[in-house]
């Protein structure tokens, strides 16, 4: 709402001709900044909207002469109103500290929530209904200011203000108008922002429960993994201990017992040191190994798998016969985290390219690069930068652990892993590994 002061002097007929000119010319030129808002709102990514509006707030108000405006938002009706982005000029008063547009100016926030305007070129037009904006002028400034409801999708989400503090200004009814736009232009913005970030608070929840059910699997798989060997060693010990409360009529039983139960002993102890390696930097047992070999090794493991997706898998080494130095059972374990996320990118994009490629090719000296591609949908943006942290997935039901291992592996044998998209379709993932040294290599061979 607009209300202005009555006064009995009779503007000049020139002066009068001028000032709507000027406000013509204003509102024209600031037609044309809403049409750049318009584009530049539409295209702004979700997680850039508050960066983007604090630009424009000040775009606006140095357009209009203006010296201070502010977004205020309330998430939802029971929600409290609050200040959420601002822009001031230079040399200017910020907003109160602890500004509660609620407890300081309740009736006309009330109104400005409600849909309608509160505005005014002068302090003296402030209506006489709204006494606490009165006072918070009189004690805050501005000398004229225009406080506009924020709309989107059919509700007042919040409203934007724009304040002038070194004298009064009029607002050309055209003007507010334009002004109406631009913070309809932000409130879709923000609730666009606030509808992703729902969405993925979602998704969120949703892998979070999605790794607590396969952690709960995992543990339950390793627990019977382990309790395997226990078993046995349990019989083997009984068997033991019956013969010896008997005098141990059968020796040769009871050492037959009590090997078996130190080999699976050390089959249980094996077990916990691999789970163990996968998730510390330690490596074990390095050796020269043939990475072609390997990886073919590890691409039958996943023959059955491939069969069932209906994915090809091919191999190119180049040079062939490239051995490396490592941990046999780590880097496996690396290749088949690589190739089995390959598998599961191909599988949630629904891709008509199910194909996957293995490749051995030197890096730089002294170094062979292992790179696995797929024909999937590629990486969210959102996590790419993040993909090797704890807990970070592209995928559904994944936990988030396996390129953790795998990076974890790669770097304690002093090499590197990266992501990159590739130019059609997909991802390819490398690594890469030291190169054995010949004179190791033969080594290696005479003590094998």
């Amino acid at each position: 709402m607009q209300r202005r002061a009555t006064s009995t002097a009779i503007e000049p007929k020139r002066s009068r001709t001028a000032r709507v000119g000027r406000e013509r010319r204003e509102v024209e030129r600031f037609e044309s900044l809403v049409g750049e808002l318009s584009a530049a709102m539409a295209r702004v990514p979700a997680d850039e909207v508050d960066r983007e509006i604090e630009q424009w707030l000040g775009k606006i108000c140095r357009a209009l002469d203006l010296d201070r405006s502010a977004v205020y938002e309330r998430d939802a009706p029971d929600k409290p109103v609050r200040a959420t982005h601002t822009w001031v000029r230079p040399n200017f008063p910020a907003f109160p500290r602890n500004y509660d547009p609620e407890t300081q100016i309740q009736r006309s926030t009330e109104l400005v929530m409600s849909g309608k305007m509160l505005v005014f070129a002068r302090p003296s037009d402030i209506p006489i209904e709204n006494q606490d904006t009165r006072r918070f002028v009189e004690k805050y400034g501005p000398k004229a200011s225009a406080a506009i409801p924020m709309w989107a999708g059919g509700r007042v989400i919040g409203a934007v203000s724009f304040g002038k503090f070194r004298s009064a200004r009029e607002w050309a009814p055209e003007l507010l108008d334009h002004l109406s736009l631009a913070v309809r232009l932000f409130g879709s913005a923000i609730e666009r922002k606030q509808s992703e970030m729902a969405i993925r608070k979602v998704r969120t929840e949703l892998r979070v429960a999605s790794r607590r059910n396969v952690m709960s699997e995992l543990v339950a798989s390793l627990s019977h993994e382990i309790n395997q060997p226990l078993g046995a060693i349990l019989s083997n010990l009984e068997g033991v201990a019956r013969l010896l409360t008997q005098g141990n009529p059968q020796p040769a039983m009871a050492l037959e017992a009590v090997n078996s139960a130190i080999e699976d002993t050390k089959r249980t102890a094996e077990i916990v040191r691999r789970i163990r390696s996968m998730f510390k930097n330690q490596v074990e047992h390095k050796a020269a190994i043939g990475i072609g070999a390997l990886i073919g090794e590890v691409v039958k493991l996943t023959a059955g798998e491939a069969a069932v997706r209906k994915i090809t898998v091919q191999v190119e080494e180049s040079p062939s016969g490239q051995r490396v130095i490592g941990d046999t059972i780590q880097l496996q374990q690396c290749v088949l985290n690589l190739i089995m996320n390959a598998f599961d990118a191909i599988a949630d994009a629904k891709s008509d390219r199910c194909g996957v490629t293995v490749k051995v090719a030197p890096e730089k000296t002294g170094w062979v690069g292992v790179s696995v591609c797929d024909s999937g949908g590629g990486i969210d943006p959102a996590v790419a930068k993040r993909l090797f942290e704890p807990f970070v997935t592209t995928k559904t039901e994944g936990m988030g652990l396996g390129l953790l291992v795998t990076r974890s592996i790669v770097e304690s044998h002093g090499g590197r892993i990266w992501a990159t998209p590739n130019p059609d379709q997909g991802t390819t993932f490398t690594f890469t590994l030291p190169v054995a040294e010949r004179k190791r290599t033969a080594a290696s061979r005479r003590i094998g």
